[in-house]
């Protein structure tokens, strides 16, 4: 009787199938990186939105840091977004090499926007404080003397109808009203907004001047804030790490596969080749005549 071979089963085949397959992580990457787009766009907006609407009143309060991470967080989200797009195109075609590409620069953004949602959490600790104590060195020494942040004081106290760091009576440390014959709050405290207001017989009434300070103004303004941009990021940064995850698992998948397919020659064979040495007989004198 004919002896039957039993072949043993190719793992490489059993492991590409289903959800392991190729097909099936590059449909994983492209539901999770559109999520994840989803999400860094909407992460894009908020930094953008955060730089318009709430920097200057940072600036005024000395938060450099603030407003440094959020430019930084708002120039690695618009890097993702491009790596994401690179993501798509490059796990449909298995580029190889713009994968890895890709993979490096997720991690990067990764690491910045971890990062900037850290320091988002940790800048709460002790913001009031913070406030406070950047507002009275903007009253002493910045106030009437650099205008473009008394201009942006005078805005704010305005929005905020709060006058001071904790109180109007922190104006008395600015020279320019601590004066008996001038204002003793800027017009910008009034509460009837006039010019020259805290200068007239009724401007001067504390009824007439805002009693809160704009620490706490400011405190109220961006808490919240803080706390909304390190979820969203924290989030996002979640998101992040799972394509990672994916692309890497897609990267040696690729690899295994290209590796399998590639010819190669045995061994043995090669020992044989570079041992074969080829003779070529020399003809005598005698056999030429």
């Amino acid at each position: 009787m004919p002896s039957t071979s039993t072949r043993k089963p190719n793992r490489l085949a059993v492991n590409n199938q289903g959800f392991c397959s190729i097909f099936g992580i590059k449909a994983a990457i492209i539901i999770v990186g559109f999520i994840l787009l989803v999400s860094v766009l909407s992460l894009f907006y908020l930094s953008t939105w955060t730089i318009i609407t709430k920097h200057k009143y940072a600036l005024l309060a000395s938060a450099y840091l603030y407003a440094i991470s959020t430019y930084l967080l708002l120039i690695s989200t618009l890097i993702t977004c491009i790596a994401i797009i690179a993501l798509f195109i490059t796990a449909w075609t298995e580029h190889i090499k713009g994968l890895k590409l890709t993979l490096l620069i997720l991690i990067l953004t990764f690491i910045f926007e971890i990062t900037t949602g850290l320091l988002a959490f940790g800048y709460t600790v002790n913001l009031d404080e913070r406030l406070s104590t950047n507002l009275l060195e903007t009253i002493q020494h910045k106030y009437y003397y650099v205008k473009r942040k008394t201009r942006t004081f005078d805005q704010m106290q305005r929005r905020f109808r709060c006058c001071g760091s904790k109180s109007f009576k922190d104006w008395q440390l600015n020279s320019n009203f601590n004066l008996s014959m001038a204002s003793a709050v800027p017009d910008s405290c009034c509460k009837s907004y006039e010019p020259q207001c805290a200068q007239k017989p009724y401007g001067k009434h504390p009824s007439n001047i805002f009693y809160e300070g704009c620490s706490l103004a400011l405190y109220r303004f961006y808490r919240p804030h803080l706390i909304t941009l390190g979820c969203v990021t924290v989030g996002v940064a979640f998101l992040q790490i799972c394509t990672i995850i994916l692309l890497v698992w897609l990267i040696k998948h690729i690899e295994k596969i290209t590796a399998f397919n590639r010819p190669v020659i045995p061994q043995g064979k090669i020992r044989r080749l570079s041992n074969e040495i080829t003779y070529y007989p020399i003809q005598s004198s005698q056999s030429v005549k």
